[in-house]
């Protein structure tokens, strides 16, 4: 994909280099999907006269597809279950002294 750039300018490399993070995290976020297209961010800072300016661009790394792996393979596993405590219960009631 084509190089994108910022309109914003700044004052140092630090805070450029520190936006640009900020888009390439921002950025492969939306534009990849759960199960789907995958995304990364490739950023780049360039000086313009005593400023700088960010660029960055989209690249395509892959597919992302449903459970591959079988049952039992991914790594959201559920909650083993615990023992629970087992309270007795009376069904015969003693009746009260009179």
């Amino acid at each position: 994909m084509e190089w994108v750039k910022l309109k914003t300018l700044y004052d140092s490399e630090e805070k450029a280099l520190k936006i640009g993070s900020i888009v390439a995290t921002t950025e492969a976020r939306l534009a990849s999907q759960k199960r789907g297209p995958q995304y990364e961010v490739e950023t780049r800072v360039e000086q313009v006269e005593d400023k700088w300016q960010v660029f960055w661009r989209k690249v395509f790394v892959g597919n992302k597809t449903g459970c591959s792996g079988g049952c039992g393979s991914c790594h959201n596993k559920l909650p083993g279950k615990t023992k629970g405590k087992v309270i007795p219960f009376n069904s015969t009631r003693q009746k009260s002294p009179s």
